[in-house]
């Protein structure tokens, strides 16, 4: 049910939210899928650092924060 709700055309934009901040800086949330048994923990902080780093790097914006949002698992 989830994948195929990210599937779909209206879905397209929900899986990345960019706030910009009145200090200038920005916020990012994400909305992922992990397939069972991912160290959520070790998965989410690797996403975090990672975004955070080629955000500020490609853009020179400083970020925040970064969100990550578990939405779903993947079993099998």
């Amino acid at each position: 049910d989830g994948l195929v709700h990210l599937l779909r055309k209206e879905a397209m934009s929900k899986g990345v939210q960019v706030t910009y901040n009145e200090d200038g800086t920005v916020s990012i949330r994400l909305h992922i899928i992990v397939e069972h048994g991912v160290n959520i923990t070790a998965a989410c902080r690797s996403i975090m650092s990672e975004v955070r780093y080629i955000v500020h790097r490609t853009t020179g914006a400083e970020v925040r924060n970064v969100d990550v949002c578990i939405d779903s698992m993947v079993i099998g």
